[in-house]
C-alpha cells in the first residue's frame, strides 16, 4: 500500500493534525480542507477498497480522539487547495470525514433503573389490558385471570424477542446499545407502544446496519406466528347472527387481517362462511404482533425497515421510500403513525454507518428484497377485498 504523509501544520493546527499522517498512512489523500465552521476535516482520497482497511484506520484515529465516516459524495475545494494548484470539484469522490469524538457524561443511577421500571409498567398495563378483553371471553374460557396472565406473556414475548434480537445483533459486531425501554399504552386501547434501544456507538457498516435491522423484526415475527397458531385454536367461530349484538354494544370491534394470519387461520379451520372468528385475548396479542412488525418493517426513517433500506438502497431511496411509506400509512388510517414518521423524518438526523462506501453484501440485498415481500404478506388489508367477514376482537 502506498503511504503518503502531508505536512500542513499551517492549514490543521491543534487535534486535526494528527489526523494527516493517520490518513495518508492508510490512503492516498488527493486533497483535504477543514470546515471550521462545524469543526470537521475532509480527505478527498483515490478510490480503493476501504473494506478490508476502515476498521483499523478507526482504531488509530481513536486513540487521537477522532472517529470517521467515509461516503461516496460530491466534493468541492472551497478553501485554498492543499495538494493542487487550482479549485476543483469532484462529483463522485470517496470522502472521508473527521470529527473529533464527543465526551460521554456518565450516567445517572436513575436512568440505569428506567428501563427496568418502564418494562414493570408495560408488565402491569398489558395484563390489565389482558384481563379487559378475557372478560367478554369469559363465555368461552373458565379463568379470565389465566387468560389475561397467557395474553401477557405473548404481547410481552413478541416485543421482547423483538428486542432481544437488536440485542444479539448489536453484541455480535461491538455495538454498544442501551437495555430496551418498553413503552407503556392505554389498557383497553392500546396497551403498549412498543419499545426502543438507544444505541450508544456507531454502526460500523452497511452489512452491520442491516443486520441489527433486521435481526429484531424478523425474531419478533417467528414468535408472533407461533402466538397466532395457539390463539387461533382458542379462538371461537360464532354465527354471524349471534354476533351482531356483541358488535352493536361494543364488546368487539372489527380488526383487518393480513395474508399470514388468514393462512393460519384457514389451516386451522378458523374461517368460515356465515360465522365470525372470535379473536382469543393471545390472538388479539398475534394481531399485535404482525401489526407493530409490519410498521417497523416500513422502508421509512429510522424504522427497522429504514434502517435496511438505508443500508441497501442508500440515503436516496430511503428518502423515497420514506414518503411512499408514509402514503401507505395515511391509506391504510394509521394517520398518527403517518404524521409521526413524517415529522421525525424531516427533522432528526439521518442514520449513517462510518463506512458507507462499501455496499450491502449480495446475500443481504437479496434478503432486504424478500423482507419486503414479507412486509406485503403481514400488512393489514381490508377485509372487504377478500369477501370474508372482518375479525372480531
Amino acid at each position: 500500500m502506498q503511504k503518503k504523509c502531508l505536512v500542513a501544520t499551517t492549514f490543521l493546527n491543534g487535534d486535526f493534525s494528527r489526523a494527516i499522517p493517520i490518513v495518508s498512512s492508510f490512503y492516498a489523500v488527493k486533497d483535504f480542507q477543514r470546515n471550521a465552521r462545524e469543526d470537521y476535516v475532509e480527505f478527498l482520497i483515490a478510490d480503493a477498497d476501504i473494506k478490508g482497511t476502515f476498521m483499523a484506520f478507526q482504531k488509530e484515529l481513536a486513540k487521537a480522539g477522532m472517529i470517521a465516516v467515509a461516503k461516496r459524495s460530491r466534493y468541492v475545494s472551497r478553501l485554498m487547495p492543499t495538494l493542487s494548484s487550482m479549485r476543483f470539484s469532484v462529483d463522485d469522490g470517496t470522502v472521508i470525514t473527521i470529527y473529533k469524538m464527543g465526551k460521554q457524561n456518565p450516567r445517572s443511577r436513575s436512568a440505569s433503573f428506567l428501563p427496568f421500571v418502564l418494562f414493570l409498567a408495560t408488565i402491569s398495563i398489558v395484563f390489565v389490558d389482558g384481563y379487559l378483553r378475557s372478560s367478554p371471553f369469559a363465555t368461552f374460557v373458565a379463568d379470565p385471570t389465566l387468560l389475561a396472565i397467557v395474553y401477557t406473556m405473548s404481547l410481552m414475548g413478541i416485543l421482547g424477542i423483538h428486542e432481544f434480537g437488536h440485542i444479539m445483533a448489536n453484541r455480535k459486531h461491538g455495538i454498544r446499545a442501551s437495555w430496551p425501554y418498553f413503552i407503556p399504552g392505554v389498557p383497553g386501547f392500546i396497551p403498549t407502544f412498543g419499545a426502543m434501544i438507544v444505541l450508544r456507538s456507531n454502526m460500523t457498516s452497511r452489512n452491520v446496519m442491516f443486520d441489527v435491522g433486521i435481526a429484531g423484526p424478523i425474531a419478533g415475527l417467528i414468535i408472533t406466528i407461533i402466538v397466532a397458531v395457539y390463539g387461533s385454536s382458542i379462538s371461537i367461530l360464532v354465527p354471524t347472527d349471534h354476533v351482531q349484538d356483541l358488535f352493536s354494544d361494543g364488546n368487539l370491534v372489527n380488526r383487518d387481517s393480513n395474508l399470514v394470519m388468514l393462512f393460519i387461520l384457514g389451516s386451522m379451520g378458523k374461517l368460515a362462511e356465515s360465522s365470525t372468528l372470535i379473536m382469543s385475548p393471545v390472538l388479539y396479542a398475534a394481531w399485535l404482533g404482525f401489526l407493530i412488525t409490519f410498521l417497523n418493517l416500513m422502508p421509512a426513517w429510522q424504522l427497522d425497515g429504514g434502517h435496511i433500506t438505508r443500508s441497501a438502497l442508500g440515503p436516496r431511496w430511503h428518502k423515497v421510500l420514506t414518503y411512499i411509506s408514509i402514503s401507505i400509512l395515511f391509506t391504510l388510517g394509521f394517520f398518527p403513525m403517518a404524521l409521526l414518521v413524517l415529522f421525525f423524518s424531516l427533522r432528526a438526523p439521518e442514520s449513517i454507518p462510518l463506512d458507507d462506501v462499501t455496499p450491502l453484501s449480495a446475500k443481504r440485498k437479496a434478503v432486504f428484497f424478500m423482507t419486503l415481500g414479507l412486509a406485503v404478506l403481514i400488512a393489514p388489508i381490508p377485509s372487504h377485498l377478500f369477501g370474508i367477514i372482518p375479525l372480531g376482537a
